[in-house]
């Protein structure tokens, strides 16, 4: 049996029949199993510990997944948020299996054409199967001078890139938060344009759907299935307070966040409360 630790988050056991310290951790034999707190289910036992909650599978095939809308919380009432810098290019779901790449869009219909990046995509995935949650926004990430793009696409760095430069930079904070409902439509990439993808989420691995499995265990999960290329990143998330990151975001072009709840899960075409948007305040 393979485990991830985690002090705050408790255990997560990925398959019940997986050697017990192999090197392949994303061989999966079984459902998913979580040990941990919930702030949703049950009540607490004993020293304080919750009862073991198992994960219901809910979604039978990668094909019945669909993304989920964010809900109308405010950003700062999340209970135990991640925070992101909110893209503005076109969210799909990425479908990996065996070297193929697939896009589907919020209506679950296939998006055609960039087979460049399906093939970069195919290349940086360590899984045999993934369902990932993400943007495509217009390539390169690194230098869009010329392209007429929204807040939040040009001078795209990794997540080790804005962590340095933060610790380097600017540590001033802001106070104040505005609601955001965005009212213009995502940027399209067309299918002949170099496009790249950010990934935010992973929804499937390998055999088993991971939607219930709490956020921040599928961000950890994340990191190990999908690597950083020139034209697939993964987001940086931060946890409270984030103010301290509006000037550093703002500074590369993202008017807006995301406030995600560290335990939430995900339910397919379904709203969750857990997950909110808000407007990265003026100066």
């Amino acid at each position: 049996m393979i485990v991830k630790t985690s002090p705050r988050q408790g255990r997560f056991v990925r398959g019940r029949s997986a050697r017990r310290g192999s090197a392949e951790p994303h061989r999966s034999a079984g459902r998913f199993h979580w040990h941990g707190h919930s702030s949703s289910t049950g009540a607490a036992t004993g020293r304080g510990r919750m009862p073991v909650m198992t994960a219901p599978v809910t979604v039978s095939s990668p094909s019945a997944l669909r993304l989920m809308p964010f809900g109308q919380a405010r950003a700062h009432d999340i209970r135990d948020p991640l925070w992101e810098p909110l893209w503005g290019g076109q969210r799909v779901l990425v479908h990996a299996l065996d070297g193929r790449v697939a896009f589907r869009d919020e209506h679950g219909e296939a998006v055609a054409g960039h087979d460049d990046l399906r093939a970069a995509i195919a290349g940086l995935t360590m899984a045999e199967e993934a369902v990932i949650d993400g943007y495509l926004v217009p390539a390169p990430l690194r230098d869009t001078t010329g392209a007429e793009l929204p807040a939040g696409l040009d001078a795209v760095q990794s997540a080790a890139e804005m962590g340095r430069q933060f610790l380097l930079g600017n540590r001033n904070t802001e106070k104040r938060e505005e609601e955001i409902r965005p009212a213009e439509p995502p940027v399209q990439v067309p299918s002949s344009s170099p496009a790249a993808f950010i990934a935010v989420d992973l929804l499937w691995l390998d055999e088993d759907p991971i939607i219930d499995v709490p956020l921040l265990e599928r961000k950890r999960l994340l990191e190990s299935v999908l690597g950083d290329g020139e034209i697939v990143r993964r987001t940086m998330s931060v946890r409270s307070p984030v103010e301290q990151w509006y000037a550093q975001w703002r500074a590369l072009g993202f008017n807006a966040v995301a406030a995600k709840g560290a335990n939430s899960r995900y339910t397919p075409g379904q709203p969750n409360g857990e997950w909110a948007t808000a407007l990265i305040p003026k100066r």
